[in-house]
């Protein structure tokens, strides 16, 4: 498996794609049957009714049933926002308005890496800001003035630490951005993962801040990634930005939307968000269970986010995140190496993790869980680390 070092998460997923036991990428996969079984028949019927909504009028009510399952009422308030098929499409738009405006952003690391090579072959300017940073108000208004960043980029939650920003660190790091005339760009894609709710459209709006906020279905809703990604924004910068999506984007799918907005009616009939914790916390379960006498643990820092991705600690499995992730290829298991999700130090950081997530067709991610038990439970009993180099450079 050596042909695929030094490449990217992305590839690695794309690697999780081909392998029966995938639990590579944190899209969600479980299974439409089981869990939302009303939505599969109805498919003729919403295919009609896309064809018959004129797309404004399916754009916002997307919206606003979004907001109303998260309890946002900030944002079914507000009205500048666009849909873009996917969460990289609006990262993207949002590169192409950064680099126009000449911006240079400050972006938390870890995260997921396609983040900085987005904005990086958009050639916006970057500076790492470290995940603790924004849990220190006095160390995070340092290091905007000293950097001279012109706006901050934050994921909240944040993968794959699942470190969480609560609702009144946020209105505090919101004044912040206002008194400092710095925009606050916010990826919300694991929202569902909050164990409290947080409105962060209506602190921006109240508070007259500069933002930019995109979301994500496709981490949530097994709609075989047919997904939509919401991006919302100030009005002071809404000309600029809607103008930059009319350039590449005419609508998003009609059906898509309506697809996704019978996924919610029939999440909300389940209990809502309360239903969707219920999978992630069985599956959490599951991963500790097969972990369990293994020299693999989670890595749970952050309490306030129930994560449908989780991040392992490796380091008494002797071997980089690299070496298991082709160590576990061999057994067709497809991991995240740890080291790319420091986008700026992947030098020196993350080299004892890997993440594996949760949402994966329910059967499968039983199985998957055990091959991975099996793979670590033969490393250990391997006779001596040059037996296990050899299977890994095979």
């Amino acid at each position: 498996m050596s042909d695929y070092k030094n490449q990217s998460l992305t590839e690695h997923e794309v690697f999780g794609l081909s392998a029966q036991y995938n639990l590579a990428d944190g899209h969600s996969y479980i299974s439409a049957k089981t869990h939302f079984s009303s939505v599969l028949p109805e498919l003729p019927d919403l295919w009609s009714s896309a064809v018959e909504t004129p797309i404004p009028q399916m754009e916002m009510a997307f919206k606003d049933i979004f907001a109303d399952y998260f309890a946002l009422p900030g944002l079914k308030n507000h009205k500048h926002f666009s849909v873009c098929p996917t969460a990289s499409n609006s990262i993207d738009i949002v590169g192409a308005w950064a680099r126009s405006k000449q911006l240079k952003i400050g972006l938390v690391e870890p995260t997921f890496d396609n983040l900085a090579q987005l904005l990086r072959r958009r050639e916006v300017e970057l500076q790492a800001v470290p995940e603790n940073v924004f849990s220190d108000l006095g160390l995070l208004e340092r290091l905007i003035q000293d950097k001279k960043l012109d706006a901050l980029f934050m994921v909240n939650p944040n993968n794959p630490t699942g470190f969480v920003i609560d609702a009144v660190m946020m209105r505090n790091i919101v004044e912040l951005c206002h008194r400092l005339n710095i925009i606050l760009i916010l990826d919300t894609s694991f929202r569902f993962c909050h164990k409290t709710a947080i409105d962060e459209y209506a602190l921006l709006v109240e508070k007259g801040a500069s933002f930019i906020i995109l979301e994500d279905t496709g981490k949530q809703w097994p709609t075989l990634d047919a997904k939509a990604s919401l991006l919302s924004y100030s009005k002071n910068l809404a000309q600029e930005i809607r103008a930059i999506y009319e350039e590449i984007y005419l609508c998003c799918s009609n059906f898509v939307l309506r697809v996704i907005i019978a996924f919610i009616e029939a999440t909300l009939k389940r209990g809502g968000l309360s239903y969707v914790h219920s999978i992630v916390t069985q599956n959490a379960e599951i991963v500790r269970s097969q972990l369990a006498g293994t020299r693999v643990s989670v890595d749970s820092p952050h309490s306030y986010s129930g994560m449908t991705v989780m991040w392992l600690n490796i380091k008494r499995t002797g071997l980089s995140d690299l070496e298991l992730t082709d160590y576990l290829a061999t057994y067709d298991v497809a991991v995240l190496p740890g080291r790319y999700f420091y986008w700026d130090s992947h030098e020196v950081a993350g080299h004892d993790r890997i993440r594996i997530a949760l949402l994966k067709p329910d059967g499968q991610f039983k199985f998957s869980l055990s091959r991975l038990r099996q793979a670590l439970l033969e490393l250990e009993s391997a006779k001596d680390y040059n037996n296990c180099v050899e299977k890994i450079s095979e």
